[in-house]
C-alpha cells in the first residue's frame, strides 16, 4: 500500500464512521445515508437500523411527553439550511430517543446541542445535510439538581468544563467547519484554562454565599425557638404579674407578705423585659413602623449616649446632610442605638472613643451575592465605631445569637446584640460587624431609604385612665390559666364575663347568647382557627362588636394575613391588671 497514494472512498467512510463526534449525513429529504460509530452508541441504534430510512421515522418524538418539540424544532433547523445554504446552530433540546425492547423498551430523556450544515459540490449545489449533535443531558441534569453542597461544586466544576470543551467546539464548528481539529484544539486549550480560572473564582463566591446562608439559617432555627419560647412564657408571666397585682391591692400597705408580693412581681418585670428581648431577636414583636430621620433621633439621644459612656469615654458624632428617610418603629431603632452603645461603653473598660456615624449607602449586587439576606439597593447607614478590646472570628460569627455573651457571670444577659439583630431584621434591614482583637469594633446598621413625607417624632402620650366597666365580653383563650386571670381581672373591674377555652365554643356561645355582646377579646393563636377567622366570624353574627387581639408574639404568618392590620385593637401579653383595664375600657370607648 503506498502510504501517500489519495484516500479511497473506503478510506474516508471509514474515517467519517470512526470519527469521536456524534454525526449523520442526511439526503436533501431528510434520508440517512450515513452515521458515525459514536452516533449510533449515542442513540442505542444500529447502522442497518437508520441508514436507508427517513430521519423522522427513526428518531420520532416521545409520544408520551405532549410537550415534546425535538421533531418540529430540528425539521425547522434543516429547512433553514436547506433554504439559506448555511449552517444553523440550534439551542439546546429535550429529544427523546428509543430504548431498545432488551433494556426495557420504552423512551429514554435525553438532551442535545445540535449543529446542521450544508456540504455543497463543486457549482455550490446542496448534495448533502451534516447532523452533528452533542449529548448534553448530564449537563441539563445537572444544572436542575445541583444544590450548595462543595462536593457537587466541585462535580459542576468538572462538568462545566466538559461542557465548555463541547460548547467550543460546537462554535468553532459553525464558522470553521471544514478546517483540520488541530488549529481548533489549540483555541480550545486557553478557552478551557480561561474557564477554569472563572469556576475557580465562582465557586469561592459559592463557597462564601454558603457560609453567610447556613449563618443566617442558624439564626433563623433559634430565632424560631425563643420566639416559641418567649409566647409561652407571656402566658406564664400574665399569670404570674396579674395575680401578683390583684393580691397587692387586695393586702394592706402594712401587711407582712406584701414586701414578699413586690419581690415576686419585679422578678416577673424582669422576665417580661427579658421576654421582650427575645421576641425582638425572633422578630415577633409588635412593629410600630412610621417614617422617621434618623440624624434627629440621634441628635435626640446624644445628651443620653453622654451620661451612658462617662467622663472617660469620648463620643463624637458624624452625621451626614441629605439623609434619606427610612420606615421603621422609633422606639426599637432607639433600642438598636442603645444597645450598641451600651456594648461599646463595656468594650472600653479603660476609657476610648465612640464615634457614630450615618451616611446614604448603596449596597451593590456584589455585596448581596455573598449575603443571601441582603436585597442590593439604597440604605441609610448608621455606623458605631469604638477603639475598644475587639473580637475574634469566633466571637463574631456567634455575637448576635441570644444568650452569647464574654462577660463575666452576672454581667449581662447576652440579649442585647440579638435584639439589635431581630429589630433590623424586621425594619426589612441588615446589620454587619466588623472587628479585630485590640483594635476596635464597627457596627453596621442599615436600613431601607424609603419616600414619604417626614412628621416629628410623637411625643409619649399621657396614661389612660384605668377604667371600669359594666359591658358584657367574651373572652376566647385556649391557655387555661390565661384564661382565667384575665377573667378576674375584668370581672373585678365590673364587666360580665363570658369566658371559653376554644374558637369553636366562642361561636356556639355568640349564636346562644341572649343578649348584646359588646367586646370580643380573643387570642391570635390558637387551635382550629386563628384570633383573626374568628372576628371576622363573630362579626357575621354580631356587626357592633368590637374586637381586641392580644398575643405573647405576632410571628411572621400573622404579619403575612394581616392580622394585625393598621387599626385593628392589639394587646401585648403578659397581661397586667392595669394594662387589660385600660385597653379594654379603650376599645369600648373608641369609635
Amino acid at each position: 500500500m503506498n502510504p501517500t497514494a489519495p484516500l479511497s472512498p473506503e478510506d474516508f467512510q471509514l474515517l467519517f464512521e470512526s470519527a469521536p463526534g456524534l454525526y449523520l449525513v442526511l439526503t436533501t429529504d431528510f434520508e440517512i445515508v450515513g452515521a458515525s460509530d459514536a452516533y449510533l452508541r449515542a442513540t442505542k441504534t444500529q447502522r442497518e437500523m437508520v441508514v436507508g430510512r427517513g430521519l423522522f421515522e427513526v428518531f420520532p418524538d416521545n409520544p408520551a411527553d405532549q410537550a415534546a418539540t425535538g421533531v418540529g424544532n430540528l425539521r425547522a433547523s434543516l429547512e433553514r439550511v436547506r433554504k439559506q445554504l448555511q449552517p444553523d446552530t440550534m439551542p439546546v433540546q429535550k429529544y427523546d430517543i428509543r430504548r431498545p425492547e432488551e433494556e426495557g423498551g420504552g423512551f429514554e430523556e435525553r438532551h442535545w446541542s445540535p449543529t446542521n450544515s450544508p456540504v455543497l459540490d463543486a457549482n455550490g449545489k446542496l448534495r448533502f445535510l451534516l447532523h452533528r449533535v452533542e449529548d448534553v443531558t448530564d449537563f441539563v441534569r445537572l444544572k436542575d439538581h445541583e444544590t450548595a453542597q462543595s462536593r457537587q461544586n466541585a462535580d459542576l466544576q468538572t462538568r462545566a468544563g466538559r461542557l465548555e470543551f463541547e460548547l467550543f467546539q460546537r462554535a468553532q464548528e459553525l464558522h470553521e467547519a471544514n478546517k483540520q481539529l488541530r488549529a481548533f484544539h489549540a483555541e480550545l486549550e486557553a478557552r478551557v484554562e480561561s474557564r477554569t480560572q472563572e469556576l475557580a473564582r465562582a465557586g469561592e463566591a459559592l463557597r462564601k454565599s454558603e457560609e453567610h446562608l447556613r449563618q443566617a439559617q442558624k439564626l433563623e432555627a433559634i430565632g424560631r425557638l425563643a420566639g416559641g419560647i418567649a409566647h409561652d412564657f407571656n402566658n406564664l408571666l400574665s399569670v404570674v404579674l396579674s395575680y401578683s397585682d390583684v393580691l397587692l391591692e387586695e393586702l394592706g400597705r402594712d401587711a407582712s407578705i406584701r414586701g414578699d408580693l413586690l419581690e415576686i412581681k419585679n422578678a416577673g418585670l424582669r422576665a417580661a423585659e427579658l421576654t421582650r428581648q427575645l421576641l425582638a431577636f425572633s422578630r415577633q414583636q409588635v412593629f410600630e413602623a412610621k417614617l422617621i430621620d434618623v440624624n434627629e433621633l440621634v441628635h435626640g439621644m446624644s445628651k443620653m449616649f453622654g451620661r451612658l459612656l462617662g467622663e472617660d469615654l469620648e463620643c463624637r458624632l458624624s452625621l451626614a446632610s441629605g439623609l434619606g428617610s427610612v420606615r421603621a418603629d422609633p422606639g426599637q431603632v432607639e433600642q438598636v442605638l442603645m444597645n450598641l452603645v451600651v456594648n461599646a461603653r463595656d468594650a472600653m473598660p479603660n476609657g476610648g472613643k465612640l464615634l457614630i456615624e450615618t451616611a446614604n449607602v448603596r449596597l451593590d449586587e456584589a455585596y448581596a451575592s455573598e449575603r443571601a439576606e441582603v436585597r442590593p439597593g439604597d440604605y441609610v447607614l448608621i455606623a458605631i465605631s469604638d477603639t475598644g478590646l475587639g473580637m475574634d472570628r469566633a466571637t463574631q460569627a456567634r455575637c448576635f445569637e441570644p444568650f452569647f455573651t464574654t462577660k463575666e457571670r452576672g454581667k449581662g444577659t447576652g440579649l442585647g446584640l440579638s435584639t439589635v439583630f431581630g429589630i433590623v431584621k424586621q425594619s426589612g434591614g441588615h446589620v454587619a460587624v466588623y472587628s479585630e482583637p485590640n483594635h476596635g469594633t464597627t457596627f453596621k446598621v442599615y436600613l431601607p431609604i424609603v419616600e414619604g413625607e417626614l412628621r416629628p417624632l410623637a411625643k409619649q402620650a399621657l396614661p389612660v385612665a384605668l377604667g371600669r366597666g359594666t359591658e358584657t365580653i367574651l373572652l376566647v383563650e385556649d391557655e387555661s390559666a390565661v384564661r382565667a386571670v384575665a377573667a378576674a381581672i375584668l370581672k373585678r373591674a365590673g364587666y360580665r364575663v363570658l369566658d371559653v377555652g376554644t374558637p369553636t365554643n366562642g361561636l356556639t356561645l355568640c349564636e346562644l347568647y341572649p343578649e348584646e355582646i359588646h367586646l370580643l377579646l380573643t387570642d391570635v393563636v390558637m387551635p382550629e382557627m386563628n384570633g383573626r377567622e374568628l372576628a371576622a366570624r363573630v362579626r357575621q353574627r354580631r356587626a357592633n362588636c368590637k374586637v381586641l387581639f392580644m398575643s405573647g408574639y405576632t410571628d411572621n404568618v400573622i404579619l403575612q394575613h394581616a392580622v394585625l392590620e393598621p387599626g385593628a385593637a392589639f394587646l401585648q401579653k403578659p397581661l397586667t391588671p392595669e394594662a387589660l383595664s385600660k385597653k379594654v375600657r379603650e376599645v369600648l370607648d373608641g369609635p
